[in-house]
């Protein structure tokens, strides 16, 4: 049972601070894991030692799941700092990818729970992470927690990888995972990616890594190697009859699609129309296009002439606006025509399947692929089968014909039939004259090895009389003829296709473990779920840990201290809130405000997690603060801004320096005899430039309020004002003056006596 709200969004604005998250969003368009090619390996091994113990796992996993059916993790976070305490990422953020992790592992039954509070290591040998010396793993190891799931969040790692910033990765040594600030946050997939490769999954491209595809090709007549560079199986397309290899190759799972590193295709980032999609035209070892609408249904267009069942030019269209189209790519071509409503193949075959059929497409155009000359198929090829078209020519009169063979062409787009003849000789070979407007009849015929399927009829006329023996000649204009409807009494037509995959499982996009954005990639396939299942019981989470009794918080968290409007009269302050039931961790967030109390966007913050009901925390003075306090426990951590406490405003001094006099009504002002005794009432001397109230307020060194307030009246001029203190007991208070528009503050020391 998942046992997590969404945030309510208006916390951030509450806060004044700008949340990670957006930016991981935006990251993720140029940014890539950590994990290579060894520590894949690793995974992948592990991954197939659980697959032979496959059923004994699977029984641990369901032994262990608690009365509603979850089987319950423990994960640790560590925020790093840099050297200095500054610069880490928010608890906001992290809680709310926590919150994700739930909502994205809640279909394996699983969920997340904090192992204890959020820790904090300052260190800038972490900060900022580097794959190229041994300190980030060193501090690692010594800071994370032995039986749970370790998450580190630095703010960068560098290890000199091309295509951007690496957002985190995944170390099978130290087993732990490491994240940078701009990959964690709400709706972002990073450490949903690297849980993945936790649990034994690898990525759907794995053996691609710092191999694109488009270099690989350059290097071959067309088809994708059947070893990658790095000499790992490429996955082929099949995933039945025994030609499939999915078991074994890249990630070793046949419900997810092969990815050849689509999602980092050219360099960038790959988004289609609808920011997921693979946007170019890869093919598989066996000539299978990834993408099979990126070959137009239907060519552009295509001719053949009479008598001869060849055709002459087919221009195949590639859509894709990122790439050609690959020699040796499989596409089916078929010619046929319909009749009387039902369609008739006359002939279909597979091309790319040898290098006489190979051929090329530009990016985003069409090519006539049948020619004699470079990747193109050799003419004569693709045909019209058993079926030719004849031109038959006739008249009343007595006329003979010579006519040029008929060309014909086919443009599918517009549903043109389009019939050319260079000329027409017609010969009166009768003893008289034929007369102008005589009709000559074409006739257009469809055969079948010779069999008349259908014919249709079109007609010229003599422009004038021909004497006997004379002759006239149609140019080709005249001889022109274009139909909507068809030639020969049938609609001609041809589809040009790629085979279509045969897979069933999710596409390269939609997974969890490729490199597609975070608004793409939201699912894990069934096999890579049983696998998270057996990782997860071979570990031993699903039997080393009782399922969690935390209750849901459902009570609001109180400050007692600094309440609103409080003074907090030195740096060190400390933070007080009342218990909450259910609530073993608290998460104080404090912040700095305006004057009306709204957070300032890069002013200073401060956050962190304890056990108690208090803490301290060093802060710069004379600055205006607010604060926060949110009851958690380890399953009861996303509705928090319901159970927040009301933010309480206060003001910061440094009185163990001296007084602090701020612009006053108050000419002057002091305070005798200081140093005084216990049980021993002090005077207080105003000299005042107004007529008006003053309130006098007396705290302690921790910003209490120890005395209630009274309020004095003042006269322009001289004020003496008796102060009884002889209750307080010996220690260092504050005392303000506060009028209308300012306030004064003195230090007073009281002392055994």
């Amino acid at each position: 049972m998942v046992r997590c709200l969404l945030y309510v969004l208006g916390f951030a604005l509450l806060l004044g601070v700008t949340s990670n998250s957006a930016q991981a969003q935006t990251n993720h368009y140029h940014a890539q894991c950590g994990v290579g090619l060894a520590e894949g390996e690793a995974i992948k091994n592990r991954m197939f030692d659980n697959r032979r113990q496959r059923d004994e796992l699977l029984a641990t996993f369901d032994r262990s799941r608690s009365s509603n059916g979850t089987v319950y993790v423990p994960i640790q976070f560590h925020i790093v700092n840099k050297s200095d305490g500054t610069g880490g990422e928010r608890v906001k953020d992290v809680l709310d990818n926590l919150c994700e992790l739930n909502i994205a592992y809640q279909p394996m039954n699983i969920e997340f729970y904090l192992a204890g509070p959020i820790r904090y290591i300052n260190q800038d040998l972490l900060y900022t992470n580097s794959f190229d010396n041994g300190m980030a793993n060193f501090f690692m190891g010594l800071y994370k927690e032995s039986g749970v799931v370790n998450v580190f969040i630095g703010n960068q790692i560098t290890n000199g990888q091309s295509g951007g910033t690496t957002l985190g990765y995944y170390t099978n040594g130290l087993d732990i995972i490491y994240c940078i600030q701009g990959a964690i946050g709400a709706g972002a997939t990073t450490l949903t990616h690297e849980l993945g490769h936790f649990f034994s999954l690898n990525h759907t491209f794995y053996g691609w890594e710092n191999s694109q595809y488009g270099s690989v090709m350059q290097n071959t007549v067309g088809r994708t190697p059947t070893i990658t560079l790095a000499g790992i199986p490429v996955e082929n397309f099949y995933r039945t009859g025994g030609k499939e290899n999915c078991q074994i190759a890249a990630d070793g799972f046949c419900d997810t699609e092969p990815n050849y590193l689509f999602g980092f295709y050219g360099g960038t980032y790959n988004t289609g129309p609808d920011n997921c999609d693979y946007a170019a035209t890869a093919i598989d070892p066996n000539g299978f296009l990834f993408r099979p609408e990126m070959i137009a249904p239907n060519p552009d267009r295509f001719q053949f002439g009479e008598d001869n069942p060849a055709l002459t030019e087919l221009r195949l269209r590639n859509r894709s606006t990122k790439d050609r189209l690959y020699p040796r790519t499989l596409v089916v071509v078929t010619t046929e025509y319909t009749l009387n409503g039902n369609t008739v193949t006359m002939w279909q075959d597979t091309i790319g399947d040898s290098d006489s059929t190979d051929f090329y497409v530009p990016t985003n155009t069409d090519d006539n692929i049948l020619e004699s000359t470079g990747l193109d198929i050799i003419p004569g090829f693709i045909s019209l089968g058993d079926h030719t078209m004849d031109v038959n020519i006739s008249s009343s009169a007595t006329l003979a014909f010579e006519a040029a063979p008929a060309k014909y062409t086919i443009t599918p787009s517009s549903n043109t039939h389009k019939v050319d003849m260079d000329s027409l000789k017609v010969t009166n070979t009768g003893a008289a004259p034929v007369p102008a407007n005589t009709v000559i009849t074409i006739t257009d015929i469809l055969n079948n090895n010779g069999v008349q399927v259908s014919s249709d009829t079109r007609t010229i006329s003599l422009p004038n009389a021909l004497a006997a023996g004379a002759s006239y000649v149609f140019s080709a204009g005249d001889l022109a003829y274009s139909s909507t409807t068809g030639l020969a009494g049938v609609s001609i037509t041809s589809q040009t296709y790629a085979p279509y995959r045969d897979t069933t499982g999710l596409t390269m996009a939609t997974n969890v473990m490729s490199y597609y954005n975070d608004a793409c990639a939201t699912e894990f396939s069934l096999e890579q779920e049983e696998a998270i299942k057996l990782d997860i019981a071979s570990r031993g989470f699903a039997t080393l840990y009782s399922e969690p009794t935390d209750i849901t918080i459902t009570e609001t968290a109180t400050v007692i201290n600094p309440i609103m409007n409080a003074v907090a009269p030195q740096p060190l302050v400390n933070f007080q809130w009342n218990p909450v039931n259910g609530a073993t961790i608290y998460w104080v967030s404090v912040y700095e405000i305006s004057f009306l109390g709204i957070p300032i966007s890069g002013g200073d913050t401060y956050e962190f997690m304890v056990t108690g009901t208090n803490a301290w925390q060093t802060l710069t003075p004379n600055k205006r603060y607010g604060w926060r306090v949110y009851p958690l426990n380890a399953t009861s951590f996303c509705n928090n801004n319901a159970t927040g406490s009301v933010q309480a405003n206060f003001q910061v001094y440094d009185w163990t320096v001296g007084v602090n006099d701020l612009p006053s009504e108050v000419e002057s002002s002091k305070i005798y005899p200081n140093p005084t005794g216990t049980n021993q009432d002090v005077l207080l001397e105003i000299r005042s430039t107004i007529v008006g109230d003053a309130q006098i307020s007396i705290f302690n060194s921790i910003g209490q309020e120890v005395m209630p307030a009274q309020t004095i009246g003042l006269v322009q001029g001289d004020n003496v004002q008796k102060l009884s203190t002889s209750s307080l007991s010996a220690g260092m208070y504050v005392i303000t003056i506060s009028t209308a528009n300012s306030t004064t503050s003195h230090k007073l020391v009281i002392q055994n006596k």
